[in-house]
């Protein structure tokens, strides 16, 4: 299965180099749980920023900017769907309310065609049922 991994600097204590340093070292040894892609997220000038590719931890280098003090990261096992296809892939961004969002989950939604008739969903290009997870959180 996936594997979520991030980094608080809270004080903002911490150089830029030292966190891009901790972030790479979280996501190697995160592919464990998966090595099909990987994917980070953070807020940098008022907007969302999301990096992901379709290769391992290990062949990615994660950098930051300067300022950015949260970052959610993502190494993906694929259940579903292509991981080729970036959209398919860790951390989703969604729009709620004209905000954006960033979302990575470890777990599989198998019921995302029933979900989607259900709960009158609307078409997305994501091939897998994380994909869906993604959508019904947005609706929340």
């Amino acid at each position: 299965m996936c594997s979520l991994f991030g980094l608080i600097d809270f004080k903002g204590c911490l150089s830029t180099h030292t966190k891009n340093k901790i972030l790479n070292t979280l996501a190697r040894e995160c592919q464990v749980r998966g090595t099909d892609a990987t994917g980070i997220a953070y807020n940098f000038n008022d907007r969302l920023r999301i990096y992901k590719r379709p290769i391992p931890a290990r062949k990615m280098k994660i950098h930051i900017p300067h300022g950015v003090n949260v970052v959610m990261g993502h190494t993906h096992m694929t259940t579903q769907g292509n991981a080729q296809f970036n959209q398919n892939n860790h951390p989703f961004l969604g729009h709620v309310d004209g905000n954006s969002f960033a979302l990575a989950h470890n777990g599989v939604l198998w019921n995302d065609k029933d979900l989607r008739m259900d709960e009158n969903l609307p078409q997305t290009s994501v091939e897998s049922g994380q994909g869906q997870l993604h959508l019904v959180c947005r609706r929340k």
